[in-house]
């Protein structure tokens, strides 16, 4: 959306494709029950089913959109997990320090990494409730602007700390010139902290070529977002990667659910931002911080990784009332009752020992911080995206 419009982008959060084809469903189960009987009710049951088994087979989905998942996973959270704005606490993960947990500690690491100073503009794309952007407005001095295609998380940020956020997915700005009017080139630093993982479907886990033009696209965004003349021209993005440990029945069992509930595709070690970026950036440093992500699980258990949350009466309702909006609420909640997320660290998930050389042997993931320097004499950019060329990747 090319204008921020949170009462629009609540009700389209609420009810999109996905949710008039499960209404399709259900209807189709409820005409079937009565006009052939009981087992007509389970024609929804069976739908999901064969598209599961299509889906894995062919990698397309004939019936929802994965990426429509995504917003809706942030929703989700919103509604059932508690305190996860605030407090010292963000949707991605704190630093590790001694036995407790720092979001200070993991901003001022970040701040430093990109240069930050007062006067300076940062864009932080997928910001969340707007918490680091608050911390670089509040204690750095910085103009900060966030990205976010979910409503309920952008108006929290506009409404509790007075940011200017874009309800849009990134891709979009890709197509939009009024946006592109308002944000290309006004950057002194971008940030992208723990959504590129979602930036690829999982249909296109086979895809590489299109995973290379996503991440290419993203890379060319940022580039686009930076102001060349900045003495800082840095992006900082934090990305779940894969490994390539060999994998068994659990590994897809928990995949499953995970895809269920968060939509995405992690690149390999070897792939993704880091190959992509090189056109435009220069790689300043990679680090490891896959224990502080998996800590912060372990430590806090109002963190979605490990959540236990409390079920009140108003978080039944809206579990209920999203049966009728979401086709994948069961898979949500199976997802929770496996603990799916914590099996992807391997053996020992929930030790509260900080040992990065054992979790690399045995995790499935990887968590990277990188740091990326805009070149002096970049790839040439476009003074506005052609649509032809990223309509394929728009949502």
């Amino acid at each position: 959306m090319a204008k921020d419009n949170t009462r629009a982008a609540a009700l389209i959060n609420a009810v999109d494709r996905n949710t008039v084809v499960w209404w399709g469903l259900l209807l189709a189960s409820a005409a079937l029950a009565w006009a052939a009987g009981p087992w007509g009710a389970l024609f929804c049951l069976a739908a999901l089913l064969c598209d599961d088994v299509l889906f894995w087979i062919f990698g397309k989905s004939l019936l929802f959109d994965s990426q429509l998942r995504v917003r809706r996973n942030y929703q989700w959270i919103h509604n059932m997990y508690d305190g996860t704005a605030g407090a010292g606490r963000d949707l991605g993960f704190n630093l590790a320090v001694g036995d407790g947990l720092s979001q200070r500690a993991k901003y001022e690491h970040m701040a430093a990494r990109l240069g930050l100073k007062k006067g300076m503009a940062i864009c932080d794309v997928g910001c969340g409730y707007g918490d680091w952007l608050r911390y670089c407005r509040d204690v750095i001095g910085c103009e900060a602007v966030g990205i976010n295609l979910t409503p309920e998380q952008a108006d929290y940020a506009r409404r509790e700390y007075g940011l200017e956020v874009h309800t849009t997915n990134w891709k979009d700005i890709l197509v939009d010139p009024g946006l592109q009017a308002r944000l290309f080139g006004r950057f002194d630093a971008v940030t992208f902290m723990d959504t590129v993982e979602h930036y690829v479907s999982m249909e296109d886990r086979n895809d590489v070529e299109k995973q290379r033009r996503i991440y290419s696209d993203m890379c060319l965004l940022a580039a686009r977002l930076l102001d060349e003349r900045s003495p800082a021209r840095r992006v900082f993005l934090s990305c779940l990667h894969q490994t390539r440990r060999p994998r068994n029945w659990k590994f897809y069992w928990h995949a499953y659910f995970m895809d269920k509930m968060y939509s995405g595709h992690y690149p390999f070690v070897d792939e993704g931002p880091l190959a992509e970026c090189r056109r435009w950036f220069t790689v300043q440093s990679v680090e490891d911080r896959t224990e502080d992500y998996r800590l912060t699980g372990v430590r806090d258990r109002r963190h979605f990784q490990a959540v236990s949350f409390r079920l009140t009466p108003r978080k039944l309702a809206y579990a209920a009332l999203l049966l009728l909006l979401d086709p994948h609420v069961v898979h949500r909640v199976l997802y929770y009752l496996c603990d799916s997320w914590m099996f992807f660290y391997g053996e020992n998930a929930y030790s509260p020992a900080y040992d990065a050389e054992y979790r690399r042997r045995v995790s499935w993931v990887l968590l990277y911080w990188i740091t990326l320097e805009l070149t002096p004499d970049p790839s040439p950019v476009p003074a506005q995206f052609p649509a032809s060329r990223f309509r394929e990747v728009a949502s």
